[in-house]
């Protein structure tokens, strides 16, 4: 198994400041994440002044502002962004930001960016999918988050991205649910299933919205190839999307643990291990001598029976052994030999 891409979502939950962006960027470091990324826009290409929040934005912010102006205070500069990447890349961190309109995608373009992720509110915007699908990079990945879409919706916008000249294995789709935060019951990791079933041919990844770090690492054990899950300092933060968002020591601990997953899941086989090797003498069992046995007796239920350990003649050969007759004496517990039948390997 190829180890799983983890990503840390900074995304706004700099609150606009480059400074707890550095230092989100330091922290992200520490929990051991392959990646950091950013959201650039300019709020006014992004939302009209008649957008509505969205409710759990209304719970984490407040009503009295409107979406435009809550998301006018998340803003980045551009300028910001790329000392923070060439920080990210020093701490050797892979490091790219989510364009949220046009010029922002002009924008990444000419700093060199090669991966690009397209959110799940984008996935049915024509022109936006066009850009995004035409670009030409080397090393181009696209990530595709799939919250609120239909399968028909994500065949149609890989669809686009192919015709604008994008190739298969440069994709990866993302299960994700954009509810903040993903209630336990609408998580669905089993639509991973689902997704690799209907786009085999893709690498296929989940956007963890959820509290905490069990449904990440829930999803390690089916496939995935990526993982990203929103990253703050502190879920008490001001802003939409902080209380949805990992800790640094959540972060830690879902790296740790899908680290560990990973190893866990091994080969598809089926196997002796080298560490339980050992363990077939002492755990297994043998034929014994039931009782005193001289030799030339009969082998019998009355003076053979099964006990550890198991590096003698198998109980598999049970039947084998009734009836014949003893080469030998045998003393009470001894492993029992009998002509034509090898002991079990160790």
């Amino acid at each position: 198994m190829k180890k799983i891409w983890i990503v840390a979502e900074i995304g706004c939950n700099h609150n606009g400041s480059e400074a707890v962006a550095r230092k989100m960027v330091s922290e992200a470091k520490k929990c051991g994440v392959d990646a950091v990324k950013f959201q650039t826009f300019k709020a006014k290409n992004l939302i009209s002044v008649y957008a509505p929040k969205a409710e759990y934005q209304k719970i984490t912010t407040g009503e009295k502002e409107s979406q435009l102006e809550m998301t006018e205070k998340l803003e980045l500069s551009n300028d910001a962004f790329i000392r923070l990447r060439d920080y990210a890349k020093k701490l050797d961190l892979e490091v790219f930001s989510t364009p949220f309109d046009s010029g922002a995608i002009d924008f990444l373009f000419s700093s060199g960016q090669n991966i690009w992720k397209i959110p799940s509110g984008e996935i049915t915007n024509l022109p936006y999918i066009e850009e995004i699908g035409a670009i030409k990079c080397k090393d181009k990945q696209i990530i595709l988050s799939t919250g609120m879409a239909t399968i028909d919706e994500i065949t149609s916008c890989i669809e686009v991205l192919e015709k604008k000249g994008t190739v298969r294995d440069q994709i990866t789709i993302l299960h994700c649910n954009t509810e903040y935060p993903t209630p336990d019951h609408d998580i669905n990791l089993f639509a991973i299933n689902d997704l690799r079933k209907k786009f085999p041919q893709y690498k296929v990844g989940f956007s963890d919205h959820s509290i905490g770090y069990v449904a990440a690492i829930s999803a390690a054990t089916l496939g995935i190839s990526m993982i990203e899950k929103h990253f703050t300092l502190d879920k008490n933060l001001p802003g939409p999307d902080h209380k949805a968002s990992a800790t640094p020591d959540e972060m830690k601990e879902l790296v740790c643990n899908v680290r560990r997953i990973e190893m866990m899941l091994g080969s598809d086989k089926k196997i002796v291990s080298e560490s339980e090797r050992k363990n077939k003498i002492v755990a297994r069992k043998s034929i014994v001598a039931k009782t005193k046995i001289q030799s030339g007796d009969l082998f019998s239920e009355e003076n053979i029976t099964c006990k550890r350990p198991g590096n003698g003649i198998s109980p598999m050969e049970w039947y084998s052994v009734l009836g014949k007759r003893a080469e030998r004496d045998f003393a009470f517990d001894e492993l029992i030999t009998c002509g034509g039948l090898k002991w079990q390997e160790e």
